[in-house]
């Protein structure tokens, strides 16, 4: 079976290797090397899955292959037809290129390939609010068919409400930037992995046509101890007067400093308020709502066959998982040993519960609610994975 890869193997190995399903945005400015990226992912998918590349900026003129579809938008901007079967003509609307895309999608079928123009191109040919449409119709669409993409995203050209809406919308971000020692890789988003990812980083250098790491990744805990050190020396402050105020010893702040562990959450707040910085809750306090994003959620497996993914937790109302079942997977055992009430929903395939003796199975779009018949077991029939959405009521 093909392995999802960036065709990068310092991005695959940042992020804790690419996932089917993943929306990949490489985040860029300036001399950020995004097209080289671009074409090491291409060269990676061609001949291995169906590869589609949607191209906007300029006219294509590449010689035409079996192993790429090329979904060719260009003539909206340079004003001349395409040679290319799938292409719009000059006059098109962004609705017939959404269109003309979904046709293509349906035709590669699922666990495909696409790579995407920057998407100030799409803002040229169709308006500033195109881009953000055309993501917000296109990856939960690629998530849900498995299929893998890249949209190389010119940082420095889009509005920062606009970058910050497409991070809510993808699974994985990783920012290129310029620093003091060179060019710097980050992740900023990574779904269904560790929370330590988010955060790690790397200096880079362009060698051979490949991106290759300047010393060793930097996580986020490493970067938290080196800020804590700068605040310390900028006061002037000894480690061992430091220690003594927060309540610890000199070389428990030695380890924080140096990336060797994290602090504690008490031990994190009386650091900051020693050092003088300033700590507590932002303007949005006190909204009356909750946003739980994406980003550092972690999978954990449940049991064989079952993994879960926590999206909410809540004092007031509950939880609520996402749950997947591999094809044909079965227990004898409730996902969760609770005695609050349960709302299962079912997103995609077909889920076979137990509850007090009864056999129910629920198809995609069915929804159950359980108040006293406890799930004795569970099961997923079919050869396709199972998504559910699980809720623990409070």
């Amino acid at each position: 079976m093909h392995e999802p890869t960036s065709g990068t193997e310092l991005i695959d190995a940042l992020v804790e290797g690419v996932k089917v399903g993943d929306n990949l945005v490489l985040q860029g400015s300036g001399d950020a090397p995004l097209g080289l990226l671009v074409e090491r992912f291409v060269a990676a998918s061609t001949g291995v899955v169906p590869l589609v590349r949607v191209n906007l900026a300029a006219p294509w003129t590449e010689p035409s292959s079996d192993e790429l579809l090329v979904v060719d938008w260009s003539p909206v901007l340079c004003g001349q037809p395409s040679s290319q079967s799938w292409s719009l003509a000059p006059d098109a609307t962004f609705e017939e290129a959404i269109a003309l895309l979904q046709r293509a999608d349906e035709e590669v079928g699922t666990g495909a390939a696409f790579v995407f123009d920057p998407l100030t191109a799409v803002e040229r040919a169709w308006g500033d609010q195109a881009a953000l449409e055309l993501f917000l119709a296109t990856c939960p669409r690629l998530y849900r068919r498995r299929s893998l993409a890249v949209w190389p995203v010119a940082g420095d050209q889009h509005r920062p409400a606009f970058l910050r809406r497409l991070a809510e919308i993808t699974q994985v971000v990783v920012e290129l930037s310029t620093d003091e020692a060179g060019l710097r890789v980050e992740v900023s988003k990574a779904d269904g992995r560790e929370a330590g990812v988010v955060g790690r980083s790397v200096h880079a250098e362009v060698v051979g046509g490949d991106l290759r790491p300047i010393g060793e990744p930097v996580n986020t805990r490493q970067r938290l101890g080196a800020t804590i050190r700068e605040q310390r020396l900028a006061q002037g402050h000894s480690q061992a007067e430091v220690a003594r105020r927060v309540g610890i010893t000199p070389s428990a702040l030695s380890q924080v400093e140096r990336g060797v562990r994290g602090p504690s959450g008490d031990t994190l707040v009386r650091l900051w308020e020693v050092l003088g910085v300033p700590f507590g809750p932002g303007d949005g306090a006190g909204s009356g709502y909750q946003v739980a994003r994406r980003s550092g959620r972690e999978r954990s497996r449940l049991q064989e066959g079952l993994t879960a993914e926590r999206l909410v937790r809540s004092t007031e109302t509950g939880e609520v998982w996402l749950l997947e079942l591999a094809p044909m997977a079965a227990g004898s055992q409730a996902p969760f040993a609770v005695k609050a009430p349960e709302t299962v929903v079912v997103l995609e395939g077909v889920l076979d519960l137990q509850l007090g003796g009864r056999g129910e199975t629920l198809q995609e779009g069915d929804a159950l609610v359980t108040t006293a018949a406890p799930v004795t077991g569970w099961a997923n029939p079919g050869g396709e994975p199972t998504r559910v959405l699980w809720t623990l009521h409070r």
